[in-house]
């Protein structure tokens, strides 16, 4: 049986669900203009989660944006509703970009993640990513310093409905 949802390119008209998630995971949470450069900027990709309620407009349940540069990806957001965590969304949301950035010609990827979000840590290491350097007071708002993490692309697969 296939999920009940599917990945695609995040559009304009998502913009709005991505930012209630958005709002309800992060405490320095990115605005709309944000969103709308990572649509318009070259090498910036963006996809969601989405599951098709009957008579209505998907809804986006989890994102992620991420930029190419040569041969690199470099993570910036990925967000599941919490009603939706803890359901491998984010494991195949990623596994998925992954695989999309390296048919894209990347070989490596890095992300930075607050030093204090044991979560997310714990989250990047299960996938494969391994802590590289650490950045100084990165985040502004409190100084607190940020992980850099690194995971080598190799061959990902996900059994996952993906139309990306």
């Amino acid at each position: 049986m296939e999920p009940p949802w599917q990945i695609k390119p995040v559009e304009i008209e998502d913009i709005d669900q991505i930012l209630e998630i958005e709002r309800d995971l992060f405490p320095k949470p990115w605005d709309r203009e944000s969103y709308e450069n990572e649509l318009t900027c070259e090498g910036s990709y963006s996809f969601a989660v989405t599951l098709a309620e009957p008579d209505k407009c998907s809804l986006v349940i989890a994102y992620i944006c991420f930029r190419i540069v040569m041969d690199e990806m470099h993570l910036f957001k990925i967000g599941v509703a919490k009603k939706w965590q803890n359901m491998e969304l984010a494991t195949c949301l990623c596994q998925e970009s992954i695989k999309f950035a390296s048919e894209k010609g990347a070989v490596v990827v890095y992300l930075e993640v607050r030093i204090s979000n044991i979560p997310a840590i714990s989250f990047y290491r299960k996938l494969g990513f391994t802590m590289v350097g650490k950045r100084p007071r990165y985040y502004p708002e409190t100084g607190e310093d940020a992980l850099v993490m690194m995971k080598q692309i190799n061959e990902i697969k996900c059994i996952f409905n993906s139309s990306a």
